[in-house]
């Protein structure tokens, strides 16, 4: 076996280790190669100006651009594969708004309407919706104009062409015939259509096409519709706008896709242009750290940069409002709440319930026990839960039919104890609800529970029960229409979590979708990191950082020992909130969400004494880091970086990437960190501290920048150890160390697997001694000494290489002493 310190079991190869001497030490060469992990979001813009008339895209079937309609795109055009996409990650803008995007499998069936947009994860296939008529007012999907003569109507309104342009129609009377008198004659008026985007449609002759107002059906390929006279005959100018929505890009609109690929999670990339990086990662922004990181590391001379897009430390949490005002009543309803379409709670997660009083404006998270979810009785009685002695202070979460349209104004008819109608002056209904459910609530006349909408006409629910339900005619009904083909989420909570008048109720959720995205301490990264040859290691974490931080500083002493073979360091810092007196450890601070409760409810320790929990941490550097002289942490705790258009106030660790860049960019290693500018950012004025501050600050092994204009200058370039020594304080010497025992096990290697000759042990010197001259040509090194190359003493097919080699320190001080006074 062979006989190697820590590593007696490896396979053959050559292997080195440095130790701090006393007097001098270690080596390098080259440049040094920089690793940014961070979260990103690609960005696709799948058109940029729309050709118009459908001729954008591909065709339904995702085959060709040749009959393509407008509506149909697919992600990953002109680049490499980018299906599969994360699910629940993506969004689709047009023209800079962005769509209701339904993720589900594209096919020729029609998707729900609310949607509009579809998108197939697994393919990237996009269907925008097809075009729809524009409901206007009531049941009717047109509107007369108010300077109509004529009280006519249109009918037998048809959307023909689905692939249509949105647009708006007018259609306006242009001729009518007179009678001897002078009058308009009834139905002879003639009406033509012109669209927005589509003009007036011409038949196959080249003519006009025109509706009279006789009842007779005309389709200009678009739309079919008759008119019809009304008391009132029709003039000259009437006119009526029908418009449509959905359909085709029009000419000059855009379309961009914001996605994550599963295919470029934690996929080690070396990248030599920025723009090609942004093209698989992302624009710049406060949320994509990996290109924001990037790019301040090119913007400091680096020629070139590993990249690893990393899942989320945790999963995704969104926050809804599920009371805007609470009425402060105990009915049952006033304790079940409607989650958006398709939120559906993860059982294995917790929901997280802030309260915001009306009278202090002060929101406060309250922790209610959680039920089990989806629990059959609950759904079918949720009172049972609601009001239960059984179930204390507790939450649960149902499913139940989709509720599409909501009100607290319904205008009740009751017909008979089985019939009734319903309007309501703030919700439209249309023929989109027919056949679907009515749910009464909070009903004064004894009209609670549910019926089935038969029909709509003019915008009037018409309504009937299986059983006697209704009693007598009411106003300020709450009413839900229910859609029993599609489900949604209701969150329960027990009557004893009150909610004064007034008060707000807001939950934060982490949806079935997003539970399993994520990267606990980003431990799948940093084993993709494991694969390349990298000197540098930034992570850009933006929850769970003290975690994320602490796993660097694992993983690069990890990769540093003489099995793994490959050295790096890691390249951090402050996180934004942290004062001196927080990373000298003389004060605990809460810069992170780190326990049950979100958000940070205190400030100091006589608040927690006080019952305000807190999430009071030690984040001393010396604690943290100070055993290692493979960390090097940067402060101040903010820096302003410009992403895009904004200047965004960023995590102090970004220095780290200014930093990485900036020795990426220096082939010679030898040169310290100290006293040098980094740039692509700057820092406020209010981080200048005082000399004895500095000091202290750099005496607890903390590299400190000071602010310049456009960057940060250096003060001192250090490691995190406390072990005082030159050699492992320097950060340039830990650079030479690590590239003397990269340079000679490369040297070496070709000589592994080779049989022995006479001449091995010369040829080995020899080698040796090449390289300690050329490493004092570079600069690396000033002296060597004990040059010694022998055959193990125990293990005969291994040779042992030793010396001892003194590194280029830096200049660090310069002391000046001048005597003033008489010299006679």
């Amino acid at each position: 076996m062979a006989n190697i310190p820590g590593a007696t079991s490896v396979v053959p190869g050559v292997y080195s280790e440095t130790k701090t001497l006393q007097r001098g030490v270690s080596v390098p060469t080259g440049s040094r190669l920089a690793l940014i992990i961070g979260e990103g979001l690609k960005e696709e813009t799948l058109v940029g100006s729309a050709n118009g008339n459908g001729n954008d895209g591909f065709n339904p079937t995702y085959t060709s651009s040749t009959g393509s309609d407008g509506r149909h795109f697919l992600l990953g055009i002109g680049q490499d594969v980018v299906a599969p996409v994360v699910i629940n990650r993506s969004r689709l803008f047009k023209n800079g708004i962005e769509l209701n995007l339904s993720e589900d499998v594209v096919d020729l069936l029609s998707f729900d309407s609310r949607f509009d947009a579809r998108l197939d994860p697994e393919t990237g296939q996009i269907e925008l919706q097809p075009a729809s008529l524009v409901r206007q007012t009531g049941d009717q999907y047109y509107k007369s104009s108010t300077n109509n003569i004529g009280n006519g109507t249109i009918s037998n309104l048809t959307l023909v062409d689905i692939n249509s342009p949105p647009e708006t129609w007018t259609i306006r009377c242009t001729s009518v015939r007179r009678d001897g008198g002078g009058n308009p004659m009834d139905g002879y008026a003639k009406f033509i259509a012109r669209g927005s985007e589509s003009g007036i449609i011409l038949d196959g002759y080249g003519n006009q096409i025109f509706w009279q107002s006789n009842g007779s059906i005309i389709s200009n390929t678009i739309l079919r519709f008759s008119i019809l006279e009304g008391v009132s005959t029709f003039q000259e100018g009437d006119s009526f706008i029908i418009q449509t929505t959905g359909g085709p890009l029009v000419r000059g609109d855009n379309l961009i896709a914001k996605y994550i690929s599963v295919l470029d999670l934690n996929d080690p990339e070396f990248f030599t242009d920025l723009n090609v990086l942004v093209a698989k990662h992302g624009q710049p922004t406060a949320e994509n750290r990996l290109s924001l990181g990037s790019q301040l590391a090119f913007a400091n001379g680096c020629p070139g940069v590993f990249a690893i897009q990393a899942k989320p430390s945790i999963p995704r949490r969104i926050s809804y409002t599920l009371v805007e005002s609470a009425v402060g009543n105990t009915d049952p309803e006033e304790f079940i709440f409607e989650l958006p379409l398709n939120i559906v709670p993860d059982v294995d997660s917790n929901i997280n319930f802030f309260i915001t009083s009306i009278s202090s404006g002060v929101e406060t998270q309250i922790i209610p026990n959680k039920v089990d979810f989806y629990n059959q009785d609950f759904r079918d009685d949720p009172e049972s839960f609601i009001t239960s002695a059984a179930y204390d202070y507790s939450y649960t979460v149902i499913v139940d039919d989709a509720v599409e349209k909501t009100g607290y104004d319904g205008y009740l008819v009751v017909t008979s104890t089985t019939t009734a109608t319903l309007y309501s002056a703030n919700v439209q209904f249309g023929s989109e609800d027919s056949g679907k459910n009515l749910q009464i609530e909070n009903s004064t006349s004894g009209n609670d529970g549910q019926c089935n909408i038969v029909s709509v006409i003019n915008g009037i629910l018409q309504l009937e029960s299986l059983s006697p339900m209704f009693g007598i005619t009411e106003t300020g009904v709450d009413f839900f229409v229910l859609n029993p083909l599609t489900e949604s989420c209701r969150i329960l909570i027990t009557d004893d979590i009150v909610l004064s008048a007034g008060d707000s109720l807001r939950v934060t959720i982490v949806d079935t979708n997003d539970a399993d995205f994520f990267d606990a301490g980003w431990v799948e990264a940093y084993d993709s990191a494991e694969k390349i040859e990298v000197d540098i290691v930034v992570p850009l974490p933006s929850q769970t950082i003290s975690v994320i931080l602490q796993n660097g500083k694992v993983h690069v002493e990890t990769m540093s020992n003489i099995r793994n073979r490959k050295e790096r360091v890691l390249l951090t810092g402050a996180i934004s909130g942290l004062t001196p007196a927080n990373v000298l450890g003389t004060q605990d601070a809460a810069v992170e969400d780190i326990g049950i409760l979100e958000g940070i409810q205190g400030d100091d320790v006589s608040e927690i004494l006080d019952g305000i929990t807190e999430d009071l941490t030690n984040y001393d550097v010396q604690n943290a880091f100070g055993d290692s002289y493979r960390v090097v942490y940067f402060y101040p705790d903010q820096i302003v970086i410009q992403a895009g258009s904004n200047n965004e106030l960023m995590d102090g660790f970004f220095i780290a990437a200014a930093a990485a860049g900036y020795f990426s960019g220096n082939t010679a290693i030898q040169e310290p960190l100290t006293n040098k500018t980094l740039s692509g950012f700057s820092i406020l004025r209010d981080k200048m501290y005082a000399p004895l501050v500095q000091e202290n600050i750099s005496k607890s092994g903390i590299t400190l920048l000071t602010p310049v204009a456009g960057g940060g200058k250096v003060v001192w370039g250090k490691t995190t150890t406390i072990s005082l020594e030159a050699t492992e304080e320097e950060i340039s010497i830990v650079f030479i160390r690590d590239n003397i025992s990269k340079t000679m096990r490369r040297a070496f290697l070709p000589y592994i697997g080779r049989a022995e000759s006479i001449t091995m042990k010369a040829t080995l010197f020899s080698i040796a001694q090449g390289l300690m001259k050329s490493f004092i040509q570079q600069r690396l090194i000033t002296a060597y000494d004990g040059l010694v190359v022998n055959k193990d003493s125990v293990e005969p097919r291994q040779w042992n290489v030793s010396v001892a080699v003194q590194p280029t320190y830096p200049t660090n001080w310069i002391f000046i002493a001048i005597n003033v006074g008489r010299l006679d």
